[in-house]
């Protein structure tokens, strides 16, 4: 929904522009508004204003985008040869909103900001504050959050200084959106209590009815991050009363969202609850889903609309009606793959397949849907098409009916507003002297007063900016500090490369964590003749990996210390099963745990220096030797260590006979998973596959060179070119060794 609020607040900005620069419209009659009349002045006036004018109106007016962008093009031409920078900067914006509604947002944003200098070369603050709305909006769209938030804060500078509330409301309403991106949810609500103030002293009922809207979204928001119960009631509350204020209004598209977010939030609410209250939230969702499905209906939105087809599925696993709801969940599935634009229902769609296994009782496909769930949240966060993913086509016709309806208001209003100055201009005319220099004083006198009070305003907010610029620096001054010493202690508890070097002989380490601590590390160990060596991976990075380090560590430690594994009782698949008994244990997991999921990787190997033997053991992670160039990759178990919702199997012991000179690689997965790109240019992941040819190519080398080779073709890969480089994706974890 938060992006179909940013598209409707970049409409009603266009338009207000637009429409605010129209009202002297005199050349064009009553008789001919009809568009038929328009096209035909269009087409026999000749160039002039009249012509310009009639431009301009089919590109406010008319119903599809061709046909606006044709005329706006053709309005932009004779406002540049007559000079009319009024009608160049409406032509601009309409060209850019024609490429808005086509998802091309860098092109838009050339007509916005087109516009943007001319109104300020000629010094129209509003239409500037307008522009700076739109672009916004735009920026939003592209995912680029602290470029919107920047640019309507300088939209409501401007609005503040013009005393324009309306505008200002819409401005803490975007400011709301991004602060919503961003998961600032209390900011995000504090924007939004901002609007409601302003537009309940306006008595705007619409306005009042979306700001609790809003409010209610981003408590819901919020409630889908952290689970607290409190917040579902209040988003319940705070919808509740936005469709009470619209229920009398007969806004049915503005009811309509109010009934999809109402009967999302009673389900969501019914599932915090037990026995009677929960069968009574369910029902009433049921309710608002039918009155939505009345009003979709009733406007032709109801074909594309796949918010109600995935609801019904949860109404069939409510209902224990599991064949109905499998067989719908095929059907969506089909449905949605037909066009890349529905991609972000997946997500929804993958949460509910989870909630269908679980009911069930397949847990293992459950947690498979819940872990394509997750890694798509997180390919939306990062990639480019989840821009466009994010709007679906029942919002595209939400937003054109919007965009219609605001269109036939705006000119009923203008018309109306024509008729009320011909039938007053005479009285207006005979007072007018006398009363201009008492205006003149009495204005002169409000803008002084308004310039004071505005700039007092001005640096109230300028100072609490940087109160909040400093408290921030110091929160983030005291988090890398304490990152800091904790990456010391995580260092301190591994084996250093000389203590590791002792062990293992000639051997390289790459241990490069992303966030400062790393959920990846190593481990090594001797007892006589024998020598252990692991690489882990631990669920997530950062301080969530780093406390999962800490416990593999611990765990390890207590394992290498028992006296079976010392007289060497124990293999490397005995060390990965007793690891899993611990780290399921120690985190108290199981299937309804809200630590179920997490775990480790490892590739984990013993070798005898006597008998010349290497025992393998591998959770996800496989093991590399280099025989005089021969690669043998040993592949590993797929199962973590940590729980299983099935049977845990035994881990598979690997016995491998080695020879002087073997080289023996084990690694995370974070070098491979290294964004970059490839010699065509392309952006792609580095690949095991790479990481492997690199080892071939170089294991005749010392182990030093070896490092260095890989950490030179990470760097290239990563590091294009001085103007495209990539962030580091994981913690990078490899260890070499040369028996």
């Amino acid at each position: 929904m938060k992006n179909l609020n940013r598209y409707i607040l970049l409409v009603i900005s266009i338009i207000g522009l637009c429409i605010s620069n129209t009202k002297a419209q005199d050349s064009i009659s009553s008789d001919d508004r009809r568009m038929d009349s328009v096209l035909m002045m269009a087409k026999t006036l000749p160039d002039g204003i009249k012509r310009l004018k009639a431009f301009e109106y089919i590109g406010l007016r008319h119903n599809n985008v061709d046909t606006v962008e044709k005329y706006a093009k053709l309005e932009l031409e004779l406002a540049q040869k007559l000079d009319s920078q009024r009608l160049v900067i409406s032509a601009n914006m309409i060209l850019g909103w024609c490429n808005y509604v086509r998802y091309d947002y860098s092109a838009a944003n050339i007509f916005y900001f087109n516009a943007m200098r001319i109104s300020d070369s000629v010094g129209d603050k509003r239409s500037l504050a307008l522009c700076y709305h739109t672009i916004a909006n735009t920026m939003a769209m592209m995912a680029r959050y602290t470029e919107a938030d920047n640019y309507d804060q300088k939209a409501l500078k401007l609005f503040i200084e013009l005393n324009d509330s309306a505008n200002i409301s819409y401005i803490y309403r975007s400011l709301g959106q991004t602060c919503i991106d961003f998961s600032m949810y209390k900011t995000a609500k504090k924007h939004f209590s901002n609007a409601l103030k302003i537009d309940l002293k306006r008595r705007n009922q619409a306005n009042i009815a979306n700001d609790y809207l809003y409010i209610g979204a981003a408590e819901r928001s919020e409630f889908d991050e952290t689970k607290i119960n409190s917040l579902i009631v209040k988003a319940k509350e705070h919808t509740m009363m936005a469709y009470d204020l619209l229920k009398p209004t007969g806004e049915e598209l503005d009811l309509l969202l109010a009934c999809q977010d109402m009967m999302s939030i009673m389900l969501k609410y019914a599932k915090t609850q037990h026995g009677h209250r929960h069968q009574q939230l369910v029902d009433s969702s049921k309710i608002f889903y039918k009155e939505g499905i009345s009003l979709a209906t009733k406007n032709g939105l109801l074909d594309n609309s796949h918010d109600f087809r995935i609801i019904e599925i949860q109404y069939a696993i409510e209902d224990k009606d599991y064949a109905k709801a499998g067989k719908m969940l095929n059907e969506v599935e089909a449905t949605l793959q037909r066009d890349s634009a529905y991609m972000l229902f997946f997500i929804d769609l993958y949460d509910v397949y989870t909630e269908y296994y679980m009911a069930i009782g397949d847990y293992k496909k459950a947690y498979d849907y819940q872990c394509k769930a997750i890694k798509m949240r997180n390919d939306n966060f990062n990639l480019d098409f989840a821009i466009k993913s994010n709007r679906s086509a029942v919002q595209t016709e939400f937003d054109n009916l919007r965009y219609k309806r605001k269109l036939k208001d705006e000119e009923a209003k203008l018309l109306q507003q024509m008729q009320i100055t011909k039938q007053r201009i005479f009285g207006l005319v005979v007072i007018g002297g006398l009363l201009f220099v008492l205006a003149f004083i009495i204005l002169a006198r409000h803008n002084t007063k308004r310039k004071r009070r505005l700039g007092r305003i001005l640096e109230l907010h300028n100072r609490e900016i940087e109160r909040q610029r400093d408290q921030l620096a110091k929160i983030n001054q005291q988090i890398t500090s304490g990152m800091n010493y904790a990456q010391k202690i995580q260092s301190s508890m591994m084996p250093t490369p000389e203590q590791m070097t002792d062990i293992m002989g000639e051997s390289f380490i790459i241990w490069k964590p992303m966030n400062i601590v790393s959920g990846d590390f190593y481990w090594g160990i001797r007892h006589g003749c024998r020598k252990l060596v692991t690489v882990v991976d631990c669920t997530g990075h950062g301080v969530p990996g780093a406390f999962m380090s800490m416990l593999g560590m611990s765990t390890l430690c207590d394992i290498t210390n028992l006296p079976q594994f010392k007289s060497g009782l124990m293999s490397a698949a005995d060390v990965l099963d007793m690891m899993r008994a611990k780290v399921v244990e120690s985190l108290r997991q199981t299937a309804q745990s809200s630590m179920a999921l997490d775990g480790m990787d490892m590739a984990l190997c013993i070798i005898d220096e006597m008998a010349m033997e290497l025992q393998f053991a591998g959770a996800f992670r496989p093991l590399v030797i280099i025989r005089n160039g021969e690669v043998m990759r040993i592949k590993a178990d797929k199962m973590p260590v940590g729980y299983l919702s099935e049977i845990p199997k035994r881990f598979r012991n690997n016995t491998l006979t080695i020879h002087e000179g073997d080289c023996v690689y084990l690694f995370s997965d974070g070098i491979s998973d290294q964004f970059g790109c490839n010699e065509k240019g392309k952006e792609t992941k580095f690949s095991t596959r790479r990481l492997i040819n690199i080892l071939a190519n170089n294991y005749a080398k010392p182990m030093q060179a070896q490092k260095i080779a890989i950490e030179k073709n990470i760097s290239m890969w990563r590091n294009p070119s001085s103007l495209k480089q990539y962030a580091q994706t994981d913690d990078m974890l490899i260890i070499g060794f040369r028996i």
